[in-house]
């Protein structure tokens, strides 16, 4: 069985995410995986929960956002793609952040 961790950054750069959701295992953006995906971890998620996070707690997005724009830049933070490096994600998640604030100022 691969690693838990690489299952999850791979559920994640599909555009999907598997958290806890009031104690229970919760696919989020299910549409984004195949039947055979979502199956496998419905069938897995015993192995799964101890290494996932609430989906209630706290990141770094959740000072006073719209629970939309929280989520949606909570799976860009964890979505890196392949190949790109974890600075400039880093670097793009931050602006995107900034967008969504309206905290837009002149490009750096």
């Amino acid at each position: 069985m691969a690693d838990v961790a690489t299952i999850l950054a791979k559920v994640r750069a599909l555009g999907a995410d598997v958290v806890l959701d009031g104690g229970r295992m919760k696919i989020v953006n299910p549409i984004n995986l195949s039947d055979e995906q979502r199956a496998w971890l419905a069938d897995n998620g015993a192995l799964l929960e101890p290494h996932l996070h609430d989906a209630g707690a706290a990141s770094p997005f959740d000072d006073g956002l719209p629970k939309p724009w929280t989520e949606f830049l909570r799976l860009l933070y964890r979505a890196k793609p392949e190949g790109v490096d974890q600075c400039d994600w880093s670097w793009f998640v931050s602006k995107a952040d900034h967008v969504v604030r309206g905290e837009t100022g002149p490009a750096q």
